[in-house]
C-alpha cells in the first residue's frame, strides 16, 4: 500500500515514479555443509529480490562461470543443485524473521524458471534457479558477486561449519550461523509464528478493512484485506470460512501493510476500478447477501476476523468500513477515518483500540531549503525500520538510508549535495506503506 501525505494513493504521473522502490539485490544466506544429505542435495544460496526490477541477473563464485537468469517475479531466489529437491528444501530455509515467506513459486533444472501466475495475484515468494556445476566450498572462506542492472553485491562469505546456515545480519557485511530446522519442524513453527505476529497487540493485524456487498452494476462484489503489521503472511494459510478456497497459491502473500482486493471476478473489478496497480486476489466468494450477512476470515480453520452487517446500517450500493462502520469507497488503500476511534464497527470484537494506525511518523525541519543553507533534517518514530528516500524532479532516486526502528533521532538528508535548484521529493517507507512529501531548493 502506498500513502501519499496520508491515506491517500497518488494517481498523478509526477507521484506514479515513487509507487515501487527499487532496494538492489543482495545476497543474505548460503548453506554450504549440510549434515542430513549430500552437498550437491543440499546446497543453497539465497538472494533476496524484493522489488528491484531488471533483466537479468548474473552470479559469480570467484573465478568460476558466470550463472545467468531472466529476471524472476518474486522475492526471493533460491540457487540449488537438484530442483526436484527445492520444494521440500526451501520449505525449511531461512532465517526466523523471513520464514514466513520461504515457499517456492518454481523452478527449472537450468537456469530459472518464473511460472504461470495469476497475473492479479501478489508478487510470489520464492522462486529456485541452478547453481550448475558450482559447488561450495565446505572448509574455507569463499567470496562472491551477484549484479542487476547497475546494481553489484560483492560478499566474502566465513569459513562454514557443519550443518549450519550462513546468514546476513540485516543489510551490513557481517554473517551469522544458524540452526537449519526441518520441514515439518518449520512448518510447525511457521504457524506458531503467524499466530504470535497476528496478534501481537491482542487483535488480528490481518484485517477486513472494507466490504462491497452490493456495488453497482457491473461491478462485481469485493472485499479489503489490510496487512497492518511489518511481516509478510503466505495467502494461502488463508480463506474466507465456508466460502471458496485459500486466498492464494503457494508462495503468494500479502506483504507488509499492503492491500489487496479479493474478489470471484478480478477481471471486471479491475475494469470497473481502473486503478491498475490494486493487487486483486480470485477466489470463489459465492453471493454475498445484499439486506443482511456475515463475513469470516479464518487461519487455517480458525476465525481470525468477522464483519456482520444488516439492514438499515449500510445502504445499497454502498460499501462500508468495518473498523468504523461508515461509507467507504477506497479500494487498495486506508482511508484517514480508519485511523479514528469513537465509530461504531460493524465487526465482532472489535475496539476502538484496534483501528488502523500509520506504521509510523515523521517530521521534516522544513520544505524550503537553501543551497548554501542548513542541511535538510528529518525525524522518524517507528517500531520498525523506515526507508527514507531522497528523489529528483525526475523521478530518480538519488541517496537512500534506513532509520532502526525506535530510533527518534534527527537525520540530515543531503539534499545539498544531490538536488540542484528546484523541486525535489523526500520518501518514507515501511514495507507497502510509503508517504512523499515535494521539497523546494531555492539558491
Amino acid at each position: 500500500m502506498k500513502n501519499y501525505g496520508c491515506f491517500v494513493p497518488a494517481f498523478g504521473l509526477g507521484l506514479a515514479l515513487f509507487s515501487v522502490t527499487h532496494s538492489c539485490p543482495m545476497f543474505v544466506e548460503f548453506y554450504p555443509d549440510p549434515k542430513d544429505v549430500s552437498d550437491k542435495e543440499g546446497e543453497y544460496v539465497e538472494i533476496r529480490l524484493d522489488d528491484f526490477r531488471a533483466e537479468s541477473l548474473f552470479v559469480r563464485f570467484e573465478s568460476k562461470e558466470v550463472l545467468s537468469f531472466a529476471w524472476p517475479d518474486a522475492e526471493r531466489l533460491v540457487l540449488v543443485h537438484d530442483s526436484s529437491q527445492c520444494a521440500a528444501r526451501t520449505s525449511a530455509q531461512g532465517s526466523l524473521q523471513d520464514s514466513l515467506r520461504n515457499e517456492p513459486q518454481s523452478l527449472s533444472q537450468s537456469g530459472l524458471q518464473s511460472g504461470l501466475r495469476n497475473q492479479d495475484a501478489p508478487q510470489s515468494g520464492v522462486v529456485c534457479g541452478s547453481l550448475g556445476n558450482t559447488t561450495l566450498p565446505n572448509s574455507r572462506e569463499s567470496a562472491w558477486k551477484l549484479w542487476a542492472g547497475t546494481c553489484v553485491d560483492s560478499v566474502t562469505v566465513p569459513r562454514p561449519k557443519p550443518g549450519k546456515t550462513i546468514q546476513r545480519v540485516g543489510m551490513t557485511d557481517e554473517w551469522t550461523f544458524a540452526d537449519r530446522a526441518s520441514g515439518v519442524q518449520d512448518n510447525m513453527e511457521q504457524d506458531s509464528l503467524m499466530v504470535a505476529r497476528m496478534f501481537a497487540g491482542g487483535a488480528s493485524v490481518l484485517r477486513v478493512t472494507e466490504v462491497h456487498h452490493c456495488p453497482e452494476e457491473p461491478m462485481p462484489e469485493w472485499v479489503e484485506l489490510h496487512n497492518a503489521s511489518a511481516y509478510a503472511f503466505p495467502l494461502d494459510a488463508f480463506r474466507f470460512c465456508d466460502r471458496g478456497g485459500v486466498l492464494g497459491q503457494a508462495g503468494d502473500s500479502i506483504r507488509s501493510f499492503q492491500t489487496v482486493l479479493v474478489s470471484k471476478d478480478t477481471a471486471s473489478l479491475r475494469a470497473a476500478l481502473g486503478i491498475p496497480d490494486i493487487k486483486l486476489i480470485q477466489v470463489s466468494l459465492g453471493f454475498l447477501n445484499n439486506v443482511e450477512g456475515t463475513l469470516r476470515l479464518c487461519f487455517r480453520n480458525d476465525v481470525v476476523d468477522s464483519v456482520v452487517w444488516k439492514k438499515g446500517e449500510v445502504a445499497c450500493p454502498s460499501g462500508f468500513n468495518p473498523l468504523t462502520g461508515r461509507r467507504e469507497f477506497t479500494p487498495g488503500y486506508q482511508s484517514k477515518n480508519t485511523k479514528k476511534a469513537g465509530a461504531a464497527t460493524a465487526t465482532n470484537a472489535v475496539s476502538s483500540q484496534d483501528l488502523l494506525n500509520a506504521p509510523f511518523t515523521y517530521k521534516l525541519s522544513s520544505r524550503v531549503i537553501s543551497k548554501r543553507g542548513k542541511p535538510l533534517r528529518v525525524r522518524v518514530e517507528s517500531e520498525n525500520d523506515v526507508t527514507v528516500s531522497l528523489w529528483d524532479s525526475a523521478g530518480r532516486r538519488v541517496w537512500k538510508s534506513v532509520v532502526s526502528a525506535m530510533s527518534n533521532g534527527w537525520v540530515n538528508v543531503p539534499v545539498q549535495v544531490y538536488l540542484g535548484i528546484g523541486v525535489g521529493y523526500v520518501t518514507f517507507s515501511a514495507g507497502e506503506y510509503e508517504n512523499v512529501v515535494g521539497i523546494l531548493v531555492r539558491p
